[in-house]
This record gives C-alpha cells, sequence and structure tokens, in this order.
C-alpha cells in the first residue's frame, strides 16, 4: 500500500472498541500498527497503518490535505446513520474519487440503501455480507384501538411477560420512545417480576455510567433491558432473544421555518425496525415481537430520514465556506437538503454575523470556521475576548457542547434535586453550570479521585464532567493563542449572558404571562420545567388572577426545542437594549410618529427596533437622519408655518407679523384665501430650506447666509394683492356710544360665531342702537348695502338700478348715527335716489348671518353671559339683570367744574377709567366746553366728543387771557379801515388792500371796509389761538399758546393784510383780460369770496394765489383752443353740486383737494400741493 487505511466509526465509543478488536486480531496494541484518532484523543503513531477515527475527524483532516494523500483505503463505515458528517464525507470523496483514482474507498452498513449508493458513486460494485448469525422469528402484535390514548406500553409489558414464560433462556430487550415511557414501563414490571429471577433495567443516553455498565455485564438472573434508540446500532447488549419493538423511536428535526429544534416521537423506518430485530439474533435463534402492522410496517419508510435533511445546517454551510468546497446547493450529497434548511442555515450564520446578507463569509465567520466547535458556541467566545470573561465563557461553552451533567437516579431523585438546588442561579440556567464548575476540583490540580467522589456526592455524572473537562482544556489551548486584550467587565455576570445572546439571537423572548414568552418569529415559548427560572403556580390560586413573578421580562434561550410543546431550555435574565446592539446586523426599523418637538427643538419619529419581529427598543431619533426631505417639511410646518411654541429667531418674529396681518384682513374681508396662507407659507420656506430638522441646523445655515433670504413679503402671501387699506377698514376696536368696544372676526362659513362679533360690557350693551353695531365696520357696508338692495321688490330694486354702484355710494355716504339701521338707511334711499322706500319693504331674512353683527355681553368677570344677533332681546335681556353699574354718574361731579374764570386748572387728564367691565375698560374723556360764553370742564363719552367741543372753549380762555392784546390789536386793524375810507392811497397795508377793493372791477361784491378788520380779527384769532395738536390740555402748553400768540399779533395783522392785497389785485388783474372762459366769472368768486378771510384756513391764503394763477392760464389756452378745454372741463362734472354727497366730515379736505385737482387738469407746470386724483377724490366721497 502507497498510503494508511482509515476507519471511520460516528461515536467515539465505537472508534476505541473497533480499535481494539483489530488490534486483538492483529495481535499487536492500540497505539502501534493499529491506533485511533477521536476529538481530544490521539493514540495513533508512525507505525500505526490502521487508523481509526471518527468521521468528523476524517473530515477536518481534508482542511490540511486535501486530497487526503496519506490514506491508501478509506473505510466508512455505519453509513446507514446518514449523519452529517458522513453526508458530507460521502459528497467530498465522490468529488476526491475523480482527482485520486488511485483511492480505495468502501462503504459499509448492515442496512443500507444499496442502489442509492453505488448510484452515488458512479455505479459502484456491491458487495453483500450476511451479518446475522441466528434466524429472528418476526410477529406482530398490534396495539389494540380503543377511545383512551395509545396503550403500547401495557402491550408491551404483556409481550414481555409472554416472553419470559415462553422459555427459561435469552434476555428480554424492549424499545421505547422516551426515558418517561421507559421509567414508566419499568415501574410496572418491577412491582410484576418483585421476587422472580428476573432484572430489570433501563438503557438511554442520559443515564449514569455506572448504571449503563451494568448492561454489558449480565448475571445470574435473567433480565429485560428497556431502551430508547440507542441499542438500536453500535450498542451490541450481550444475550439478546427477544425483541419487544413498540415501533416508536424520538428523532430530532430542525424546523427551518421556525428555527427549533424538536424530538418527536415517531413511526420508526423499516431499516431501524430491521436493525432492532437484529439485535435477537446475535447467540441464538430469536424473537422480535413488534407492537404494530405488518402494513404499518411494509409502509413506512425504508430508511431514516438522513440528518442533513432534518438538522440545522449552519456548521455545514460555515465549513464549506471555510473549505471552499462551492456552495451547499450544488454540492453532490447523497441526500441533498430541502431549500428551506439551506435558507435557515445561511439565516443562522447571518445571525451570529459570520456571512453578510449576499452570504459572503465575513471576518467574524472566519474566525468561527477555524474553531472546533459548533458556530454558536464559538460565537460566544469570540464575543467573550470583547466582554473580558473569557475564563467564564470556556467553562460554559464547554459545558453546554456536552450532555447535561446533572443525574436524576429514579431511586434518588429527591436528593438528587436537593443536591443540584445548591448550584441554582436565580436569573440564569448558564451561571448554574459556572457554578457547578466551580464548585469541583480544580481541573490542572485535582486528581480524578476527587471528581469521583464531588460527582458522586453531588449526583453528577463523572463521564460528562471528564469530558467537560477536556472539552475546557481544548478551548482554553485555542483561545490562548488568540491574541485578545484583557478586559475586566463591570458585571461579570453582564458579560457572560451578553456573550451568549450574541449566539442565540434567535432564541429571545419577551415575557407574556408566567412562564410564557413571545420568542422569535412570533412563537409562544414555555420556560422549561427544570429550569431555575421556572415558577410553579401557587396553590389555591384563583383562576384568572394576576399572580406576581419574578421572571424577567426579557430572556434568551440557549435551545428551543419541541416535544409536548414548545420549551425555551437554558434561559437567562438580558437587557433589551444589548439585543440592539449585539443584533445591529440584524435590525429592523420600523419608523413611525414623525414629529416636530419645541422641546427638543427637532423634528423626531419613533424609531422601533425589531429583530425577527420583537420590538427591542423603542426610543425617538432625528428624523432627519432618516429622511432628510420629509424632516425639513416637518421642520417647516411644525416650527415656522404651525408656530406653537414661537422661536426667537428674529427673521421668525417678522414673518409672524407680516402672517398675521394678513391672516387677519383676509378673516375680516372673509377671503377664503386665508385657508391657503399656511400653505403659501410653506411653500415660501420650502423654497429657500433644505435639509433642515433642527433650530441647530437653522441656525447654522443663518450663520453661514444670514437670514435676510427669510424675511417674509405681504406679496408672498397675498399673491400680490395689496390688503392694507383693506384691513384698516375693518378694525380691532370701534368706538360706540361711550366706549370703544373690541370687535372679533372670524371666518367659519355656518359656525355660531361666524362673521363679527362685539363685545361690551352690560353698562355699554343698553344703551346700543342697531344704527351703531349694524354699520360698525367699514369695509362690510357695500357688501350689507348690496345684499339689502338685492332684497328689495322687484319694482323697488328696479328703480335702483346698477345694485354695485348704488351700493358703493351707500358704503360711502350714507350714516345711520343713532337711529334704526333699515330706518335710517330707508330714509337716505329716499332723499338720495327719490325712491319711496320704507324699512318694512326688507324681508326679515334679509340678511345672511355673517352680516348681522354678533354681540357678546360680558360680566365683571369677563364671561359671556349673553350672546346673540338680536340686538333687542338682548337688551330685554339685560334689562332684566340686576348687575347695574352707577360708575359712572358718581364720575361726573368728581370731575367737571363749570364758568372757569381762565385756566385755573392746571392739567387736564386726557381720560379717567371709570370701570372695567369683564376686561373692557369704561374710559370718560376729559374736555372743555364753550356753554354761553362761558367755559367748562365736562366728562365725555369719547374723546372725539371731547375734541370737537374743546377747541372753542381753548380759544376763550386764551382771549380772556390776551384780553388787553386782543383790544390793542382789534383797534389797530380798524385804524387801518378808517384811513383807507379817507385815503385811498394809504400806505399802511390794510389801506392799501382796501384801496384796492374800492377801485377793482366787480364781478363780486367786495367787503364793506368797516367789516373788513372785524374779518381779519376773525381770521388772526381762529388761526393762533389753538392748541396743535389739541390734547394734552396742559396749563404749560396753554401759556406757551398766549405767549407766541401775543408776539405773533403784529406779524400776522401786516402778513393777512398783504396777502389780502395781492389776492384781490391778480383777481381784478384777471377779471379785466381780455381772454375768458366759460364759468370763469364763478371761479374767480368761488376763490375770492366777499367773506375770504372767514371762510378760508390762514394756511391756504397763499395757494389762493396759485389758483388764480391757474384761472389765468385757463383762461389764455381756452381762447387758442375752446374745444380741448371743453373736453378737460368735463373731468370735473361728476364733482358739481359735491357738497351734497361728500361726508360732512370731509368737505374742507375735499374743497381744497378739488382746487388741486382743477390746477392738475388746466396749469400742470404750476405744481399741486399734494398728489391728487379721482381715485383720492372718490375716497372721501
Amino acid at each position: 500500500m502507497r498510503g494508511i487505511i482509515g476507519h471511520t466509526q460516528p461515536r467515539r465509543i465505537a472508534a476505541r472498541s473497533v480499535a481494539a478488536r483489530l488490534a486483538e486480531e492483529l495481535r499487536t496494541s492500540v497505539g502501534r500498527e493499529v491506533g485511533f484518532k477521536v476529538r481530544f484523543g490521539d493514540r495513533t503513531g508512525d507505525d500505526t497503518f490502521i487508523k481509526v477515527m471518527t468521521d468528523g475527524i476524517l473530515l477536518a483532516e481534508t482542511q490540511g490535505d486535501r486530497l487526503l494523500e496519506q490514506y491508501d483505503t478509506l473505510i466508512i463505515d455505519e453509513a446507514h446513520e446518514r449523519s452529517l458528517n458522513i453526508d458530507f464525507l460521502l459528497g467530498y470523496l465522490k468529488g476526491l474519487l475523480t482527482k485520486r483514482p488511485d483511492l480505495k474507498l468502501i462503504v459499509t452498513s448492515a442496512t443500507i440503501d444499496t442502489a442509492a449508493f453505488a448510484e452515488h458513486f458512479g455505479g459502484a460494485p456491491i458487495i453483500e455480507v450476511s451479518g446475522r448469525l441466528y434466524p429472528v422469528d418476526i410477529r406482530y402484535r398490534p396495539v389494540a384501538e380503543d377511545d383512551d390514548e395509545p396503550h403500547f406500553i401495557d402491550a408491551a409489558i404483556n409481550a414481555v411477560e409472554d416472553a419470559l414464560i415462553e422459555t427459561d433462556e435469552g434476555d428480554v430487550l424492549v424499545f421505547m420512545p422516551t426515558e418517561r415511557d421507559i421509567r414508566e414501563t419499568r415501574d410496572v414490571l418491577d412491582g410484576r417480576l418483585s421476587g422472580s429471577r428476573v432484572e430489570v433495567l433501563a438503557l438511554y443516553g442520559r443515564m449514569a455510567s455506572a448504571e449503563q455498565q451494568r448492561i454489558f455485564a449480565p448475571g445470574a438472573k435473567r433480565r429485560v433491558v428497556i431502551a430508547t434508540n440507542v441499542a438500536e446500532t453500535s450498542i451490541t447488549i450481550p444475550r439478546i432473544r427477544y425483541v419487544i419493538d413498540s415501533g416508536l423511536a424520538r428523532l430530532s428535526r430542525y424546523n427551518p421555518r421556525t428555527r427549533t429544534k424538536r424530538l418527536p416521537v415517531e413511526f420508526i423506518s423499516q431499516s431501524s425496525a430491521n436493525q432492532r430485530a437484529g439485535r435477537a439474533g446475535r447467540v441464538q435463534d430469536g424473537v422480535c415481537v413488534r407492537l404494530y402492522e405488518q402494513e404499518e410496517f411494509e409502509k413506512s419508510p425504508r430508511f431514516t430520514m438522513p440528518e442533513i435533511q432534518r438538522a440545522n445546517l449552519a456548521e455545514v454551510i460555515l465549513r464549506m465556506k471555510a473549505y471552499k468546497l462551492g456552495e451547499i446547493e450544488t454540492f453532490p450529497f447523497l441526500n441533498p437538503p430541502v431549500s428551506a434548511a439551506i435558507r435557515s442555515g445561511y439565516d443562522l450564520l447571518h445571525e451570529l454575523g459570520a456571512l453578510s446578507d449576499t452570504h459572503e463569509m465575513t471576518e467574524m465567520g472566519r474566525r468561527l470556521a477555524q474553531l472546533p466547535l459548533d458556530p454558536s458556541l464559538g460565537r460566544m467566545l469570540l464575543q467573550a475576548q470583547v466582554e473580558g470573561c473569557m475564563d467564564e465563557m470556556l467553562v460554559i461553552a464547554s459545558g453546554l457542547s456536552i450532555p447535561d451533567p446533572r443525574e436524576r437516579p429514579e431511586d434518588k431523585k429527591e436528593q438528587a434535586n436537593a443536591a443540584h438546588k445548591a448550584f441554582a442561579a436565580p436569573d440564569s440556567d448558564f451561571m448554574t453550570l459556572l457554578k457547578i464548575w466551580r464548585s469541583g476540583p480544580d481541573p490542572e490540580s485535582g486528581g480524578k479521585n476527587q471528581l469521583r467522589k464531588f460527582c458522586k456526592s453531588n449526583f453528577l455524572s463523572f463521564t460528562r464532567m471528564t469530558e467537560w473537562r477536556d472539552v475546557w482544556r481544548q478551548l482554553r489551548d485555542t483561545f490562548d493563542r488568540s491574541k485578545a486584550k484583557a478586559v475586566t467587565p463591570a458585571s461579570p455576570e453582564d458579560a457572560v449572558h451578553r456573550c451568549i445572546l450574541s449566539a442565540q439571537l434567535g432564541h429571545i423572548g419577551i415575557r407574556e404571562e408566567r412562564n410564557v414568552y413571545k420568542a422569535a418569529g412570533n412563537r409562544q415559548v414555555t420556560v422549561f420545567p427544570g429550569s431555575n427560572l421556572y415558577e410553579r403556580r401557587e396553590k389555591n390560586t384563583k383562576p384568572g388572577t394576576q399572580e406576581k413573578t419574578r421572571q424577567p421580562l426579557w430572556m434568551v434561550a440557549g435551545e428551543i426545542v419541541q416535544t409536548s410543546q414548545l420549551f425555551a431550555r437554558t434561559i437567562a435574565k438580558i437587557s433589551p437594549e444589548w439585543i440592539a446592539e449585539l443584533g445591529e446586523h440584524l435590525c429592523e426599523y420600523r419608523y413611525s410618529e414623525p414629529h416636530w418637538s419645541a422641546k427638543a427643538g427637532r423634528v423626531l419619529v419613533t424609531q422601533r427596533t425589531l429583530i425577527h419581529g420583537l420590538e427591542v427598543q423603542r426610543k425617538k431619533i432625528d428624523f432627519g437622519k432618516i429622511d432628510a426631505v420629509g424632516a425639513t417639511q416637518l421642520f417647516i410646518r411644525g416650527a415656522l408655518v404651525e408656530n406653537e411654541h414661537p422661536l426667537s429667531l428674529r427673521f421668525h418674529q417678522h414673518n409672524e407679523k407680516v402672517r398675521k396681518r394678513i391672516e387677519t384682513a383676509l378673516t375680516r374681508v372673509r377671503s377664503n384665501r386665508v385657508y391657503a396662507v399656511e400653505d403659501l407659507l410653506f411653500a415660501f420656506y420650502d423654497a429657500r430650506i433644505a435639509d433642515v430638522s433642527s433650530i441647530h441646523d437653522l441656525n447654522a445655515v443663518i450663520q453661514e447666509h444670514g437670514d435676510a433670504f427669510l424675511h417674509l413679503k405681504e406679496e408672498d402671501l397675498t399673491q400680490g394683492d395689496v390688503l392694507e387699506e383693506d384691513l384698516q377698514m375693518f378694525p380691532d376696536s370701534v368706538a360706540i356710544g361711550n366706549s370703544v368696544l373690541p370687535v372679533t372676526y372670524n371666518y367659519k362659513p355656518g359656525d355660531e360665531q361666524d362673521g363679527v362679533t362685539l363685545k361690551v360690557p352690560m353698562v355699554v350693551a343698553e344703551h346700543l342702537t342697531s344704527g351703531q353695531i349694524q354699520w360698525m365696520v367699514p369695509g362690510m357696508r357695500e357688501e350689507l348695502a348690496r345684499t339689502l338692495l338685492r332684497a328689495l321688490p322687484r319694482t323697488l330694486r328696479r328703480q335702483l338700478m346698477p345694485v354695485e354702484a348704488k351700493a358703493a355710494e351707500i358704503a360711502k355716504r350714507f350714516d345711520p348715527g343713532r337711529d334704526d339701521f333699515l330706518t335710517a338707511l330707508a330714509r337716505h334711499i329716499t332723499q338720495t335716489y327719490r325712491v319711496e322706500v320704507t324699512a318694512t319693504d326688507w324681508p326679515a331674512d334679509s340678511l345672511p348671518q355673517h352680516l348681522k353683527p354678533r354681540v357678546e355681553v360680558i360680566d365683571q368677570k369677563q364671561n359671556t353671559v349673553i350672546a346673540g344677533r338680536d340686538l333687542a332681546s338682548i337688551q330685554a335681556s339685560v334689562q332684566k339683570t340686576e348687575v347695574r353699574s352707577d360708575a359712572w354718574d358718581k364720575a361726573v361731579p368728581r370731575v367737571e367744574r363749570y364758568a372757569l374764570p381762565g385756566w385755573t386748572f392746571g392739567n387736564l387728564p386726557e381720560s379717567l377709567l371709570i370701570e372695567e367691565v369683564g376686561g373692557v375698560q369704561v374710559f370718560g374723556y376729559l374736555g372743555l366746553s364753550l356753554r354761553d360764553g362761558e367755559v367748562d370742564i365736562r366728562l365725555y363719552r369719547n374723546q372725539s366728543e371731547a375734541a370737537a367741543t374743546s377747541p372753542a372753549a381753548v380759544r376763550k380762555l386764551a382771549e380772556l387771557a390776551l384780553g388787553k392784546d386782543i383790544v390793542w390789536l382789534a383797534k389797530e386793524l380798524r385804524n387801518f379801515g378808517d384811513r383807507a375810507m379817507a385815503r385811498p392811497k394809504a400806505t399802511a397795508s390794510f389801506a392799501d388792500a382796501f384801496s384796492l377793493i374800492s377801485v377793482s372791477s366787480k364781478p363780486t361784491k367786495p367787503a364793506e371796509p368797516s367789516s373788513l378788520p372785524d374779518q381779519a380779527l376773525e381770521h388772526i384769532l381762529k388761526h393762533l389761538l389753538q392748541l396743535k395738536p389739541l390734547f394734552p390740555l396742559s396749563e404749560t402748553r396753554f401759556q406757551k399758546l398766549c405767549d407766541q400768540s401775543r408776539a405773533e399779533f403784529p406779524k400776522m395783522a401786516h402778513r393777512v393784510a398783504e396777502l389780502y392785497r395781492q389776492i384781490h389785485s391778480t383777481k381784478a388783474q384777471i377779471s379785466g383780460g381780455k381772454h375768458r372762459y366759460a364759468g370763469m366769472e364763478a371761479d374767480l368768486d368761488r376763490l375770492v369770496p366777499s367773506n375770504l378771510l372767514v371762510v378760508t384756513p390762514h394756511d391756504q391764503l397763499p395757494h389762493i394765489l396759485r389758483y388764480l394763477k391757474a384761472v389765468q392760464i385757463r383762461a389764455e389756452r381756452a381762447h387758442n383752443n375752446p374745444a380741448k378745454d371743453a373736453d378737460k372741463a368735463d373731468a370735473l362734472i361728476d364733482y358739481e353740486g359735491w357738497q351734497t354727497f361728500v361726508p360732512k366730515a370731509n368737505h374742507e379736505t375735499f374743497r381744497w383737494l378739488l382746487e388741486e385737482f382743477r390746477v392738475s387738469i388746466f396749469a400742470q407746470e404750476l405744481g399741486t400741493a399734494q398728489p391728487v386724483s379721482i381715485k383720492r377724490l372718490e375716497a372721501l366721497m
């Protein structure tokens, strides 16, 4: 041979026993020509040419020797078991044979699908060798069917008794599916066979080693061995003649959908049934009693499903990636795994961080592949390097890689439980393992005898504890070679659990109720009763009672297994924050409720972190990092537009003032564009701001670019419309009667508060009239008039066409005063348009709700006590109330004074607070009144009344103070007049003026000289003896007025005389000229009437000269082009008789503006004293 012979066995005990048997046959010792190699044990040498090993050892050797060149021949034994390692070897060797045609390969098994194996290896020859020395009689005794649970245990017991009766020789082997079934069967047989020469034994994987050894050392007694399927192969039990086969077995199955390992009880395959039957024919003719129908046997599968088709493939995939053997999907397995299992393997490796989303090996995966461990255990240890708990995790990881070392003998169960309780950790089954380890002798210094004593006294398996130590040493040696930095964890227990969690992210759960957790994948798992964290229900607990529990909210399980239900085994308390951290690569993030947070100063969103469908974390995060565009829009909407918490930024304060003005104006004019203001404001910011979702972001932008680009203009919200004039037409308050009352506006069609609302105290409400409140808002007048005109009967309405124009005229000219509104309006229409209308011509429902002012009557606490739109009903209700105020009546005698001899009252306050009713202050206004030549101090209801009477009274007091000076001025003016009558060419200015009048041509009759001084005196006193501004009425200001007037009298006398002379001289020149136009004399009389000094304010006298010059220019141009003059004159036709339609309050302003308008038409080159246009004239009409 050019190499050695390699012989694989699925189990270590079998490898050792086969090597020993071969050495015995070849008359050598193990370790020389024949050796074995198993996990953590190598008994081979340089002379070894037959090496017996576990299949896992051979598989590991492929990494260093890809062609397995040290082997001449390979024997794969017990291939029917179809473990993962066996199937992997069969696939690998198939490919290897094409590269090494010299390699001899032998696949052996007692029960095998020979055709499938031969086909797998390209038609390899089949050699059949019978291994059964004695025939076996197969008998079928199916369990009787009834309504109760299956009675295969009873059937097995009966079959055992029959076998013991049938012959006195040979032991009986009974196959049961579970340990519980074995115990129950044994208990019954012990009772029935008590006192006989029959010994009843049990055999299962979790038995103590000493009890297992009794199986292989038969005594004088006949034996009944009750076993699980571990007795099918590998283990040969001596003296067996009878086999009782229940036909059931518990097999490990991995569900790739739920990612759980199940141990269901299933009907066995034909090959397993034949293996069991074969146990009866080893020493003599045997009998196999099958407790099921022959038809059931024939329907069952020929072979047990290979482990690769029912196991977790994560380790296989990882090793294949590490060995670079290609993808598992294309690997030449004898029976390829199903795609769901492959996906589950990939998912687990991704969960461990070994593979990326695209199934590429990560650094973590490469490190895991180098470890002789299950990937999950390896992941724990790699995390331990980070957490600084390697010592603890070496113990726990090695402990998790072996069966539970705790034993519970049937006859000493209570003692065992008591011993094990000493190791229990309250919040962690993993820490229990650590306690067991640390409670035992030191693995380095302590001997086997010490360990044996420790195990015996604490009901621990010596064999498993020894294996635990062996695994620990191997792991320690492996990780000693790593260069991980030493770290001291703050909490060793937390560090351990973080390590475990890093490998078991698919086995997390959140508590739903006692002992029940919601696990990954929306599964419900139950805490295994053997766990330290399992809580038994207290006795006498009423159903539905909420019981207190100390179980953790979150847990991680070492495994989740399906038996009678889904159990979580080996669990510990964890923190959900650890899950989010260690499972970051698995995290799914769900976002909800994005919103602007004024407190945080940024747009936040609720982030839910989910792993395997479980919400492990919920927190508020910056939405800008998730969706920059969406976050910017929410920032604009919440922080800048909705403005629930105003910002202190300069541009924003400016913008809010602009917005407030626009919204107020649009609401008051009842424009539906008010609803678009927010959208327009949003669009304004949206066009200027990007990637800004917090105040910090906004400040950074402003710091870089300034804030000028964020300053809003009214046009941005009005789309070019100008609303300033509209806003003035809808005031915030109105002066009605004695008070200034607040007015609010709402644009809510159909709502009770739609329209305008006037808030009034009770003492004010009773004095209101419909004329005052209906006409109080200028901006509503035209719509109100138009609506009422259209509501008139058709015969009347036709006489008032066009309605739009008439409504506009009424809005400008009509003033109802304190009269009933409809009565006053009817009277106005009758007088103005000569259309006979009465108040009864309007239907009761003429006005829509928003045009009927709403009145809210408030009490002292600002509560609305009465509200409505029917003023008469409101006043009737007010009159019925007992809450009345006489504060005004008390104030009048306290502040008014009569028949003042002069300014003896010091400074007069402008207003006095009379009372405050429901937040509305009722003021009285102090003013002066001239009554029958005497001056009084009076208390007025509003300031306009005080302003109307005070100027005359101020003049009267000034005349009293300047009495001697005025007498002198009057005398001087009369002297001028007398001299003018005697000498037409007098040198005094008034004499000159008077002489001009006497010689002027007369279209107008000049004033008599004797009356002129009186007019001049009135003109001067009227101009000088007035306070500007009128208020405040203070003694200092009054004294200053008197002093200034006294000094101005001489100057004013000469100035007035000079202006008077110039005006009359200019008028005489124009009147005597040769050019004239129609109506010129009337224009001259209008400009220079006989009472010129009485009707013309002093400030206007200089402008009379310009107006006269305009008349002269017009006369010259009219002479040259009469038609053009006539065209220009047409512009004045609409203003003829303006005194009849311009409000009286505007008469003076309109009079002089119209004169300026004439100048702009006929003598534009002279210029105007103020801007003038038709629009400005109409605004005063």
